[in-house]
């Protein structure tokens, strides 16, 4: 009887590590698929984020022939230099009046879906593009930018949730 007894506390025993595995593989794959995710979205933000900033900085508007920025920067030292809009610039008689909020917003909501704000400021004065919970900004981008008559400028891009 005393063998019995023995015998099947091991096989308990046996049993129950089994049991302890199983719970534990099962745990951690579970752990594993949400952190795979959660690379996954982080990556995914970076690269929007990357791209994002790319085009801003490098892609030419058609009918300025001036980057994105250049034409944020451009409103903002006409409107403070005539007490306008800060948001809108006239390039001559031969291209107009440029919105530069009906620009970049719809790249920006392309992209980023309301999740965004774009902020330049110039030693004359600033304008923000969109804006955000300033609670759920996952992610900020500051640069500075060069403005005409040798003076310094920023950017600022804030990514939310």
């Amino acid at each position: 009887m005393k063998g019995y007894v023995e015998e099947m506390l091991y096989f308990v025993i046996i049993v129950f590590t089994i049991f302890m595995l199983v719970v534990f593989f099962i745990y951690e794959r579970g752990t594993k698929g949400a952190e795979v995710r959660k690379a996954v979205e982080e990556r995914l933000l970076r690269e929007e984020i990357a791209a994002v900033i790319f085009i801003l900085f490098n892609n030419k508007l058609p009918f300025t022939e001036k980057s994105y920025i250049e034409n944020g920067i451009d409103a903002i030292l006409q409107g403070t230099s005539t007490k306008k809009e800060l948001d809108k610039v006239f390039y001559g008689a031969g291209i107009g009046i440029v919105n530069v909020s009906e620009v970049i917003q719809p790249l920006l909501e392309n992209y980023l879906m309301g999740r965004w704000e774009l902020t330049i400021i110039t030693p004359d004065g600033k304008y923000t593009y969109g804006s955000i919970n300033k609670k759920k900004i996952v992610y900020s981008y500051e640069a500075l930018i060069p403005i005409p008559e040798e003076r310094v400028g920023k950017v600022i891009f804030l990514v939310g949730k």
